[in-house]
């Protein structure tokens, strides 16, 4: 593998991706781009939620410089007006609606508290393939979303975000005050690959617990680690970075019991290099504490940041030297094969796309 693939950016568009939390949707037009595609969401009188294409078919002005009607979208150049489909439904002037009146309608949902939206073909949209993360709604959990509900803007192509979720092995160096600690790099990688996913565990014995979690917890001599990341496509990842005492737990036991800490964390693509990262930490314990949740959110803004650094870092330099050959360590295992696991599915995707063009 080349991991300077960037030259080779590529979207996958029949999947869901985050699109916006809840609060920054509501009854005015809201923008963004997501796969390089402009993008309009809004709340409609009723309380549904419509996405629709940013721009009006009749001379590209964004519709999200319009008004919200009811249920519908007054462009506000012309004053064309677009049902929550895409149709449009009047022209101001004139009794009939030109043929191709109609902008694309893109499939939103409101699932665990995020938006998610679908890129691709409407009639492919599966709710199933939203992940489970139904850690953000669920009472035994608290989710501290951190960044005031706003994504994270990265300069950086989306697959880097992956490739950093999978190799835990950065945080001894990039996170070493946090998340990092001392023989965790001593411990073999393993990854484990799926239909629409890849997960990557290490489990480490007798070393020092998370600083992080050492200062939240007042932790005390050496502990068991275990670090496990699962993507599933194309970039919804749960983190387990758990521990227990020496000797509790084997790899393979159910560590339900344990105190639990996810962190949830998707990239959504915006252009080829650029996206949005959305995130939250949750945790089972000391959940009525908000004090503590505060200081999540403060401490793991500041965790991702130095991600963001380095991958923006990346980012340049990729741009730079698209094509400097570069090399593969043990611990890129995971984030290759979900790389390749991507590619698969973008195969999948351009072919079934090549067969109903055929069709057409």
């Amino acid at each position: 593998m080349e991991a300077n693939d960037m030259t080779n950016a590529m979207f996958l568009r029949n999947c869901w991706y985050a699109a916006a939390w809840p609060s920054e949707v509501g009854d005015a037009p809201f923008a963004r781009t997501i796969c390089g595609e402009p993008v309009m969401m809004y709340r409609t009188g009723s309380g549904g939620l419509a996405a629709l294409e940013d721009r009006c078919c009749h001379r590209n002005l964004p519709l999200s410089m319009g008004k919200i009607e009811g249920d519908n979208l007054r462009c506000g150049y012309h004053g064309l007006l677009f049902d929550r489909t895409g149709a449009c439904i009047e022209v101001p002037g004139q009794s009939t609606i030109p043929p191709g009146a109609q902008v694309r309608r893109f499939p939103l949902v409101e699932k665990w508290k995020l938006l998610w939206i679908w890129m691709g073909d409407p009639a492919r949209a599966d709710e199933r393939l939203i992940p489970e993360w139904y850690f953000l709604d669920h009472p035994d959990w608290v989710a501290a979303h951190g960044n005031d509900e706003k994504p994270l803007p990265m300069k950086c192509y989306w697959e880097l975000n992956n490739d950093n979720l999978l190799d835990l092995s950065h945080v001894v160096y990039v996170h070493s005050n946090t998340l990092g600690g001392a023989h965790l790099e001593k411990n073999p990688i393993r990854t484990e690959r799926f239909e629409r996913s890849v997960r990557m565990w290490r489990w480490s014995r007798d070393v020092p617990p998370t600083p992080i979690f050492a200062k939240y917890l007042n932790l005390q001599g050496n502990m068991d680690r275990w670090q496990v990341s699962d993507i599933d496509a194309p970039s919804h990842c749960v983190v387990d970075a758990g521990f227990a005492p020496a000797g509790r737990y084997a790899p393979e036991d159910d560590r339900s019991d344990s105190l639990g800490f996810r962190a949830l964390i998707t990239a959504t693509p915006e252009t080829e290099s650029t996206s949005f990262m959305f995130y939250a930490q949750c945790r089972n314990f000391a959940t009525d504490d908000a004090n503590l949740t505060r200081t999540f959110i403060a401490d793991f803004r500041n965790v991702f940041f130095e991600d963001i650094a380095v991958m923006e870092a990346q980012q340049r330099i990729n741009s730079l030297r698209p094509g400097a050959p570069t090399i593969d360590i043990n611990v890129d295992a995971p984030h290759i094969a979900m790389r390749q696991l991507i590619r698969r599915l973008a195969a999948t995707e351009g072919a079934s796309a090549g067969v109903a063009h055929a069709h057409a």
